[in-house]
């Protein structure tokens, strides 16, 4: 079984650099999002969706945050390999938060050099941002036939309420909460994540 990652906004490939190094000898790929900082969240949607409808081999997406976004979204498309979900901080319901509406707005107050310090592009990540604004998968959640592992970090108050929501809201779903862990557990829990995971993959053999 292929595990195939994809990362959080304002992350890249190399973010999942730690969670494959544990995962070894498992087959793992890391999927760049965004090939230019001008995509819009559906061309990126668009184009993995044709790299994944290509692919011969079983796969898992693991996906966090913006990744996990994606991961679920793809779920409703025609992928005859997907087997199965990983989504850790992963939020489906954006319509009506107000909290990521005030998100939005303080990022616009942010001075561009403070994203660039952190590897980042400000009009990307609000172009992005702004382009989720109404999204709500919470149809495609409830209709996923797929097994499913809803991840999120016990300090990640941001994102608890939702992953268990939606955990509850998966037909296969099931809830896993990493101690300690924040919002980017690939980066901040990579061996913790590693093992929620191999467990995961372990239930299809």
């Amino acid at each position: 079984m292929k595990l195939i990652f994809l990362h959080g906004l304002g992350q890249d490939a190399h973010s999942w650099q730690g969670v494959q190094d544990a995962l070894s000898p498992l087959h793992t790929e890391s999927f760049a999002i965004f090939s230019h900082t001008s995509e819009s969240y559906q061309d990126a949607k668009e184009r993995l969706t044709e790299y994944l409808q290509q692919e011969s081999e079983p796969f898992i997406l693991v996906g966090l945050s913006l990744g996990g976004v994606l991961a679920l979204d793809l779920s409703s498309q025609d992928l005859p390999q997907l087997k199965g979900l990983v989504l850790s901080g992963t939020q489906y319901k954006l319509n009506t938060n107000l909290l990521y509406r005030l998100q939005i707005l303080l990022f616009r107050l942010i001075p561009k050099h403070v994203f660039e310090k952190q590897g980042t592009n400000k009009q990307h990540m609000l172009q992005i941002f702004t382009e989720l604004k109404t999204l709500n998968l919470t149809d495609t959640a409830k209709t996923c036939p797929l097994p499913s592992l809803v991840i999120c970090g016990s300090k990640d108050g941001a994102n608890q309420a939702s992953s268990k929501k939606l955990a509850h809201l998966l037909p296969k779903g099931h809830y896993q909460e990493i101690a300690d862990g924040g919002h980017t557990l690939n980066t901040q829990k990579p061996y913790e994540l590693a093992e929620a995971i191999k467990e995961f993959v372990g239930e299809f053999k």
